[in-house]
């Protein structure tokens, strides 16, 4: 019941937004019951440790029924519960941040919001995933092309183009995949596939590395990040980067590598995949040293940090795996900070170049405070959420081969250098002259707002067993539920093939054999 309230409950929101008042108080009181209500639900929904929802016929085409349902597992929970904090958050600041159309961008927000939770509870039924993970393309575009940048229509059709683009060879090969199961759900494309020539199982894995590396982003497919995250409002490239991105990661754990378990049993495939991330999270370090735009130096620091995260996954390491889970919490609240502060940076100064920003340890110590320690978390210091992560992926790393945790260790050494660097202009540098005497403070939202997110750094980074006990508790239990769950759906092929044509018979055939 909870999960379905979840992923409703902001649409419906979104309705009710456009028959409220279009004044800005009015518009931010109902808001902020607008998207606490689901921040509440999600939190439930993590401690009580999961939920499925029952499979339901949904639509049928070429022969095959499409079914719905929604599974909230480990992973899925904690990225569902992050993205209601953060789009929590991103209203709270949007508040201060956008000088027009509040309750358009509370509309697109919501949208957002509920696409986003949707691909993370489409854990089973692959077109309801492409559904959602599609569907998150057309609020980021509109919100972008209203309260963008100047540059904002030439970011909207880069951002189209390369996610659309992107998923173009994926649709292809799960519509294949789907003709020959007969079926959407991962068990029967999961046995479909073993039957598959293996350069025809070659091709359907690139097609969704492709697809997700896109929305990572992972190098070589990232050239939309920078002007996208640039381009658009502060609170969106904080739902970008802290929650959207993981959309990507969450792909390649809930598809790519149960799918492909066959292929992943050589070490060629995860050696490769493994050396291409880690080649990404280089590349976005060095591309984050060289930027004094605020918010290109961020992305590729996202970038960067999110690589990291994909070489660890394809560790193939249970425990592993729930310290990418706890990373990604970490880098949610710490690159969705930034991104608050560093626009509340740039409304005070009237730029986002970091070397006119001026020396706010002297001006405004609050402010300094905060975003220095959203600075340091994110390099991973001990007691921060993010150093429980980094250190189970290097240690994942380590086990896979020494050359990939030196390469590891070093990509971190270069986060603590722009990072440093970030410090450095922004709070240490020389006070500008339009900021001299001007009245720069924080309001009562965003301080309230960023002793959340601070709170929520160090409760997990010297707490992280909430995270960590229900990622591997999880993965046990489906070990556990996974035959009597398949002996259901395989029951109902049978019944279903009887009526269906020659290659619903062939399956049949398959499964009399077994």
């Amino acid at each position: 019941m909870l999960i379905s309230l979840l992923l409703i409950l902001p649409f419906v929101f979104a309705l009710l937004m456009l028959t409220s008042s279009s004044r800005d108080n009015s518009v931010f009181r109902m808001g902020l019951f607008c998207f606490a209500i689901p921040l509440i639900l999600a939190t439930a929904l993590v401690a009580l440790g999961g939920e499925q929802t029952d499979i339901y016929p949904w639509f049928s085409i070429l022969g095959i029924d499409i079914e719905f349902s929604l599974y909230g597992y480990g992973l899925s929970l904690w990225m569902a519960w992050l993205t209601t904090l953060l789009s929590f958050l991103a209203f709270v600041y949007s508040k201060g941040s956008l000088s027009f159309g509040m309750n358009k961008f509370t509309i697109g927000l919501l949208v957002l919001e509920g696409t986003i939770i949707g691909t993370f509870f489409s854990a089973y039924n692959i077109v309801q995933f492409l559904f959602f993970f599609e569907a998150m393309i057309l609020p980021t575009a509109i919100l972008i092309s209203l309260h963008g940048g100047l540059k904002r229509r030439r970011a909207v059709i880069i951002f189209a183009i390369y996610t659309l683009v992107g998923s173009i060879p994926l649709l292809f090969g799960v519509w294949y995949l789907m003709a020959k199961a007969g079926s959407d759900n991962i068990n029967f494309l999961m046995k479909t596939l073993e039957t598959l020539p293996l350069a025809t199982q070659t091709s359907l894995f690139i097609a969704f590395i492709i697809a997700f590396a896109v929305k990572t982003p992972i190098f070589p497919f990232h050239s939309w990040q920078g002007i996208t995250y640039s381009e658009a409002p502060y609170p969106l490239s904080a739902i970008l980067s802290g929650a959207m991105a993981k959309v990507g990661i969450f792909g390649f754990a809930a598809w790519v590598i149960p799918l492909f378990g066959e292929l992943f049993q050589s070490t060629e495939y995860s050696s490769c995949l493994i050396s291409l991330a880690l080649f990404s999270m280089l590349y976005g370090a060095v591309l984050a040293l060289k930027q004094t735009n605020i918010k290109r130096l961020l992305a590729f620091s996202s970038m960067s940090h999110l690589s990291l995260a994909v070489a660890g996954l394809f560790c193939l390491d249970k425990t592993v795996n729930a310290g990418v889970a706890v990373m990604l919490v970490g880098h949610g609240l710490t690159a969705g900070g930034l991104f608050f502060f560093g626009g509340i940076a740039q409304k005070w100064t009237g730029s986002t170049n970091i070397k006119r920003y001026g020396a706010f340890a002297s001006t405004n110590p609050a402010y300094a405070a905060i975003f220095g320690f959203l600075s340091i978390a994110a390099i991973a210091i001990p007691g921060t959420v993010g150093f429980v992560g980094e250190f189970l992926i290097l240690r994942g790393l380590f086990n896979s081969g020494f050359i990939f945790a030196v390469i590891g260790c070093v990509g971190i050494i270069l986060s603590a250098a722009y990072m440093l660097r970030l410090i450095k202009h922004t709070l240490f540098g020389t006070i500008p002259e339009n900021t001299r005497n001007a009245n720069i403070c924080l309001s009562q939202f965003e301080g309230v707002a960023a002793i959340q997110i601070i709170f929520m750094i160090f409760y997990f980074g010297l707490h992280p067993a909430p995270i960590l006990n229900s990622f591997i508790e999880q993965t046990e239990e489906d070990t556990t539920e996974l035959p009597e769950y398949e002996q259901i759906l395989e029951e109902a092929l049978i019944i279903d093939s009887l009526t269906n044509d020659s290659l619903a018979n062939d399956n049949l055939e398959e499964y009399d054999e077994q």
